[in-house]
């Protein structure tokens, strides 16, 4: 968890959450929540379009296996958007929304040619640009030998990309645009959200389209889901800084009563796991105090971590098995029309890796589609 005080991100990081329900999804499937005809009422946010050339051919290349490198390489991600037409199906338009009447936003919900499902909201009124990723995987994901896997990755995919490989490029450009980020890991989700003020520092754009803070802030947001460094020289002080959060989370007593009962818990549940983390776990039994000589008289030095091992390889499995457009749902809200702000998406979140052949989200709508569930 990071810190911020903007109210409108995190109240997009919870439609982003609530887009990202199987209850949402059975809703939408039931038509309960969009207008439409009897055939659109029978698919939910978490339908899949229609397999194209193009999407079979994806199936088959280097994109379902881009997979971690070795100790010096980050995950890589290949997926190139089909050229020509955008490729995008649109779930449901605005007219389709049930909305309040004050509500005077525009909605359009939209599934990219690699799968990834958008929610779009264009407010020409607002002053104030945002977005949100929500992802399927939370501490329950941990494995076994690296609790807190999932908290400490959230934390690391703010520290540098391949393309913006500085680790305060993304907050620096935030900042310059009056913008604030955040992030939080739950049991099963964690989630990721920003927000700007909507700039253009060249001065107001001739034919409207996405803000410049908007288009720039996607953009760098777009590379922790593409290509994340996972620096192994950011390592350590990351790791400690999780540590941080679990030596001050123990004298709270909501956090000391919420781990009572989850060591109350049957261990064969993942709700008995270890969310946050801490140097130890995380590290897989290495001191965080363990200290050696230096090469100076009288210098002591940190011993790598602690004398267990780097969660490097842990982090770049974790991403390539769950940061693919198959576990994730992003939103965006912003001045420019649902056009412009759809193929800002598209640009920016175009790149993310489909998910892989054969793959099935944890939802239990998801589940019962494919056959694993059975409805009572």
């Amino acid at each position: 968890m990071r810190t911020s005080s903007c109210a409108l991100p995190l109240l997009l990081a919870r439609g982003a959450q609530s887009f990202a329900s199987p209850f949402l999804s059975r809703n939408l499937a039931g038509g309960r929540q969009l207008r439409g005809d009897a055939g659109r009422k029978e698919s939910g946010l978490f339908d899949l379009p229609p397999e194209t050339a193009v999407l079979e051919d994806v199936s088959t290349s280097s994109a379902e296996t881009a997979v971690s490198g070795g100790a010096d390489d980050g995950p890589s991600a290949s997926f190139n958007p089909p050229s020509g037409g955008s490729g995008t199906v649109v779930i449901a338009e605005d007219s389709e929304f049930v909305k309040s009447d004050p509500d005077q936003r525009a909605y359009r919900a939209v599934t990219l040619p690699n799968k990834l499902t958008v929610l779009l909201a264009s407010d020409p009124e607002t002053d104030s640009e945002a977005a949100a990723v929500h992802v399927r995987a939370g501490h329950f994901d941990d494995p076994k030998d690296r609790a807190g896997l999932a908290h400490f990755h959230e934390h690391m995919l703010f520290l540098g990309t391949e393309k913006y490989p500085g680790e305060d490029d993304y907050e620096d450009f935030l900042g310059k645009n009056g913008g604030t980020s955040n992030a939080y890991t739950d049991m099963e989700d964690t989630n990721y959200y920003f927000n700007v003020s909507p700039l253009n520092h060249g001065g107001e754009k001739s034919d409207g389209g996405t803000s410049e803070a908007l288009e720039g802030a996607l953009d760098r947001f777009a590379q922790f889901f593409i290509s994340p460094l996972f620096d192994e020289s950011m390592l350590e002080r990351e790791l400690r800084a999780v540590n941080s959060e679990y030596l001050n989370g123990r004298t709270q007593d909501n956090w000391r009563s919420f781990q009572l009962m989850k060591h109350g818990a049957s261990h064969d549940h993942p709700f008995s796991k270890f969310g946050c983390g801490n140097y130890e776990t995380l590290t897989n039994g290495g001191d965080a105090t363990l200290e050696k000589e230096g090469e100076k008289e009288g210098e002591v030095e940190q011993i790598a971590f602690g004398g267990g091992s780097s969660p490097r390889t842990a982090l770049i499995d974790f991403w390539t098995d769950k940061y693919h457009a198959g576990n994730i749902r992003l939103c965006v809200i912003g001045r420019a029309s649902l056009d412009d702000l759809q193929k800002s998406v598209e640009k920016t979140f175009g790149s993310v890796r489909p998910p892989p052949p054969g793959f099935v989200a944890n939802g239990i709508v998801d589940q019962i589609k494919a056959g694993i569930l059975k409805k009572r």
